[in-house]
């Protein structure tokens, strides 16, 4: 096979001599790489920070979640204990309005004080309850 001039001379010529060309392709092999090389180095810079912005942000997503999880269990435990109260509440409102039938049951109807501008003098509470014994016996 035939080689033409300047690819003779680019293997017999030594790699400094600049009328050979080796010594130009070499350099611009070099610098081809380096700036090949330069942009994989970059490349991996940004996808390194990439990566770390992420897993700054999933780590905050994450103590985000955490902090609304313990409010939220907070605000079920409020819940319940207030759910408790009524529900007590009731009971006993319940039990007092049991006992309050229970007596108005033994005492007959429901015996109501006088009202002040209705009755003619002023009696107090024990002279009504008295009044209320002896209408009874």
């Amino acid at each position: 096979m035939l080689m033409k001039g300047f690819q003779w001379r680019a293997l017999c010529a030594p790699a400094d001599d600049p009328a050979a060309g080796a010594g130009g392709a070499a350099d611009g092999d070099a610098a081809a790489d380096k700036a090949a090389a330069d942009k994989a180095a970059a490349d991996k810079a940004a996808a390194d920070k990439a990566a770390a912005d992420k897993a700054a942000a999933d780590k905050a997503a994450e103590k985000a979640v955490a902090d609304l999880t313990a409010e939220r269990d907070t605000l079920k435990g409020t819940v319940e204990t207030l759910t408790a109260e009524r529900d007590s509440a009731v009971k006993e409102r319940d039990a007092l309005q049991a006992e309050v039938d229970r007596l108005s049951k033994l005492v007959g109807e429901a015996a109501v004080p006088p009202e002040a501008a209705a009755s003619t003098g002023k009696q107090t509470a024990e002279e009504w309850l008295s009044e209320q014994f002896e209408k009874k016996e």
